[in-house]
């Protein structure tokens, strides 16, 4: 199948502002475009935006989860006519010297750039700010921030985007393309698509779904390392490798040890549904990261878990690179999936 959609669906999303605890913005987006493609659309208690496709009566629920939120920053302080903040998520501060962010306030959005003293003043990273000019009178502490990047094609055939929130809105943009792959087709679970939040500051939207619907299977669509120049062997991944079927992940105990052993039988099954598709595909296991599906196992371990990853370039920075192609490709492999799953599996 084309990507068109998944396309137009992508460079939509990654141009929505939704750090952690405010993706509401996203979810009424993705609310308006997968409601006439599935049976129930809801927001659940933490934002989880939950569209369930109905199968049998009693059957099972294999969840698909796609975080909304992106890396941000907090407003931290106000004074002298600059804002001044902190990061949120794991950022790099030497890439955010110079960049273009937006703060969101109460008021409204209000654009800014992050600054360090000159060069003629002996720049340092050590000190940043945000110079939003006179509209720092709209800012207040608490304020999230997020970067204000335009999204730029870096191929002539729109395959290869760079752009801030490529993680993980991407994953969102697979899961509408599947569900409109599968609008019209008949399948043996109850699927629910599950747009989380909060994944970057600990999987808390996967955490209160394991809680509350407790599916069967559970599996996470996210970013994971592209082939960056210093990744290393076994590390980074070319970005039209295909898909990377995550069998292990953890943060180390330091950070409290969320982590998951992916099932086998479900990598088993994936596997195949990728041969069957002529799908080419990865696998891996890492650790110092984690994803929604180790949130779920972290929480309820008798729910099968897996994470699909697609890799791209330069996480966590104002520019993300990834290919579309095998976005693309993930959505093949999960439709082949959902259609030879069986309630009895």
């Amino acid at each position: 199948m084309g990507i068109a959609d998944l396309r137009h669906d992508f460079l939509e999303l990654v141009r929505i502002p939704g750090p952690s605890g405010f993706e509401h913005q996203v979810a009424d987006v993705i609310r308006k475009k997968i409601q006439s493609h599935v049976s129930t659309v809801e927001i659940d208690g933490m934002g989880n935006l939950l569209a369930t496709k109905e199968g049998p009566e009693g059957a099972p629920v294999v969840a698909l989860m796609a975080h909304m939120d992106e890396v941000g920053m907090v407003t931290t302080d106000v004074r002298d006519g600059f804002v001044w903040f902190d990061f949120v998520v794991d950022i790099n501060a030497a890439v955010t010297a110079g960049q273009p962010v937006v703060i969101l306030t109460g008021k409204g959005p209000v654009p800014g750039v992050v600054r360090s003293p000159s060069t003629h003043l002996g720049q340092s990273l050590n000190r940043l700010w945000i110079d939003a000019g006179p509209r720092c009178a709209q800012v207040e502490p608490g304020d999230p921030i997020v970067f204000d990047t335009t999204p730029r094609w870096l191929d002539d055939d729109e395959t290869l985007l760079a752009s801030r929130a490529v993680d993980n809105r991407q994953g969102c943009a697979i899961l509408l393309e599947t569900v409109r792959r599968l609008a019209e087709v008949e399948l043996d679970v109850n699927v629910l698509f599950a747009f989380t939040v909060q994944e970057e500051v600990g999987c808390r939207g996967a955490r209160h779904l394991a809680k509350t619907v407790h599916p069967k299977w559970a599996i996470s669509i996210d970013t994971g390392y592209g082939a960056d120049p210093d990744a290393g062997p076994g590390v980074g991944v070319p970005l039209d490798a295909g898909p990377v079927i995550r069998r292990f992940e953890s943060v180390k105990p330091a950070r409290g040890m969320l982590m998951f052993f992916a099932d086998r039988e479900l990598v088993a099954s994936l596997r195949e549904s990728a041969d069957d598709a002529g799908i080419p595909y990865g696998l891996d296991v890492r650790f110092a990261l984690f994803t929604d599906a180790a949130g779920v196992y972290d929480e309820w371990s008798d729910i099968k878990c897996v994470s699909i990853t697609v890799p791209r370039r330069n996480s966590h920075s104002p520019y993300e690179v990834i290919n579309l192609n095998t976005m693309g490709q993930v959505s093949d492999l999960l439709t082949v999936f959902l259609r030879n799953l069986k309630a009895g599996n």
